[in-house]
């Protein structure tokens, strides 16, 4: 798998990686921008918008899409001169989750951590506060842009995907408050 990966960063293709979380499948459509032996970095790609970024564990990949229909969408987006805007302006460490965390975490980016397993199917959003050695520490805010007063702590091996730099994280982080006291 490593091989069709790299073939993919390469050539700048849009893909689409089946990953399997359980007996789920999931979806996800980018460009590869990096990988390691346990994490991947993509540049979403949803209907034609390049938005934010993910990582995931490269073991929940089950298949990596490139066929007929996902190379003529790769071309469109060629010719509208929108896959030549992909770039990340952050060095992300993909060595395992701590790495990564801790590189989010050090250029102040906000985040969306996912857990989509069926035991335990969360979303959790805001700032990095922590970065442990099993878990990651999140100071969430809820749908109405108020942030909690306590942490959120996560642990690694619960995580299928952290999302970054998207505009729905970058515009709700601009309308965020804290809760009155009472």
């Amino acid at each position: 798998m490593t091989d069709i990966l790299k073939l993919h960063q390469e050539n700048k293709d849009l893909v689409k990686l089946i990953r399997k979380i359980d007996n789920n499948i999931e979806g996800s459509n980018g460009y590869i921008l990096g990988f390691s032996d346990d994490l991947i970095l993509i540049q979403n790609v949803i209907d034609f918008d390049i938005d934010g970024y993910s990582v995931f564990p490269t073991n929940q990949i089950d298949k990596i899409r490139f066929n007929r229909s996902d190379k003529y969408f790769n071309k469109m987006m060629q010719w509208e001169k929108l896959s030549d805007t992909i770039n990340i302006n952050y060095q992300i460490r993909l060595n395992n989750w701590r790495a990564a965390f801790s590189s989010l975490k050090e250029n102040n980016l906000k985040v969306i951590v996912e857990c989509e397993s069926s035991a335990l199917d969360t979303f959790t959003i805001g700032s990095i506060t922590k970065v442990g050695t099993t878990y990651v520490y999140v100071k969430h805010f809820d749908a109405t842009g108020l942030i909690d007063e306590e942490e959120t702590s996560i642990d690694y091996a619960s995580i299928s995907k952290v999302t970054f730099d998207s505009r729905y994280i970058n515009i709700f982080s601009k309308y965020l408050r804290r809760r009155k006291k009472r």
